[in-house]
């Protein structure tokens, strides 16, 4: 006997997405049989919102944006779309609302960790060593060398245009989140200054300073906004034995498995033979979801790992030589013990 979850789970798709979230959503019924989930749709069509449907408690909402074929604009209209999400449950009872990411699975119930005890907006925080790694092609010359570039800091503060110092001093994740509905006006908030700051229909306009849309917009009013939610760390990861495993960004699972994800491939098998059994429609499975082919799966993903390492390797290599040259090119009596 399930408990009656006390959260409504929000998930964002379009066509290219529909088979990672129909995983999810099978890993989040398996748990939790009476789980509500919401799916907002980037133009689906009916046949693809019916994978989602015939599951009780599963719901399909039409996107306000369509889908773009524009290049980059998908991913902005995607973010933008976040704060519309966990919108879809504002008429819900259910105290809590979480966004989830397509390309996760639970592998244990979750409903301990999508409702918290206190009400407040939870989102895992960046360290500042993660920080200085994504930002280390963004510095100019007078930045810090670690952390949030200050040119960064100085646009969001002023798109922004209310606090002068910043609240967090690191940025903060936009996906795999969970907001009480105390604070559910903060995703219309969310969503109207992503509208503001960010440029769909000509992707190459919007500012480097959102080169990562959604979550430096999210990172951007929680540092210089005057009232933004109370943030506490996301728990969703905190139980080793059921937790939110995500299996992305890149490449994604269902076209070629990384070693690292290799460790859920059983469970996903395990999810479709379950929704098999059930008589549960399936989308078409590329072979990397077919039990069959698993010996070749994992061939390809030690494959991809070698020629992974190899590259890091080589880069590494390339940025020292270049490194070296410049030192020469600035002090070339240094490098020959002829220093004058």
């Amino acid at each position: 006997m399930h408990d009656h979850p006390k959260a409504v789970v929000t998930i964002i798709a379009d066509s290219r997405f529909v088979l990672p979230v129909y995983v999810l959503v099978l890993s989040l019924k398996f748990f939790q049989p009476e789980q509500r989930i919401h799916i907002l749709g980037i133009s689906l069509s009916e046949t693809e919102k019916a994978f989602f449907t015939q599951f009780e408690k599963v719901f399909v909402f039409d996107s306000s944006i369509p889908r773009s074929d524009k290049p980059g604009a998908m991913r902005i209209i995607a973010d933008i779309l976040k704060g519309e999400a966990l919108l879809t449950a504002k008429d819900c009872d259910e105290p809590w609302i979480a966004l989830l990411d397509g390309d996760c699975i639970a592998t244990g119930d979750l409903s301990p960790y999508l409702q918290p005890t206190e009400p407040a907006f939870y989102a895992r925080s960046r360290s500042k060593a993660e920080d200085t790694g994504i930002f280390r092609d963004y510095r100019r010359p007078d930045d810090p060398n670690d952390g949030i570039p200050e040119h960064f800091l100085n646009r969001w503060r002023k798109d922004v245009g209310q606090r002068e110092t910043p609240a967090y001093r690191t940025t903060i994740l936009s996906g795999n989140l969970v907001l009480h509905r105390r604070y559910l006006d903060f995703a219309n908030t969310w969503g109207t200054f992503m509208k503001r700051v960010l440029v769909p229909d000509a992707p190459e306009k919007t500012d480097t300073a959102y080169y990562m849309p959604a979550e430096f917009a999210l990172s951007a009013w929680m540092m210089f906004a005057y009232n933004p939610p109370p943030l506490r760390n996301v728990l969703l990861n905190s139980n080793p034995q059921a937790y939110l495993a995500h299996l992305g960004p890149s490449p994604k699972y269902w076209r070629l498995w990384t070693r690292k994800n290799l460790r859920h491939f059983d469970s996903v098998m395990q999810l479709l033979d379950w929704a098999h059994e059930r008589k549960y429609a399936i989308p078409l499975l590329p072979y990397t979801l077919k039990k069959r082919n698993k010996k070749v799966i994992v061939f390809l993903a030690f494959t991809y790992e070698i020629i992974k390492t190899t590259g890091r390797k080589l880069k590494q290599i390339f940025r020292q030589g270049h490194r070296n040259i410049q030192h020469v090119i600035r002090d070339p009596g240094r490098q020959t013990g002829n220093r004058i």
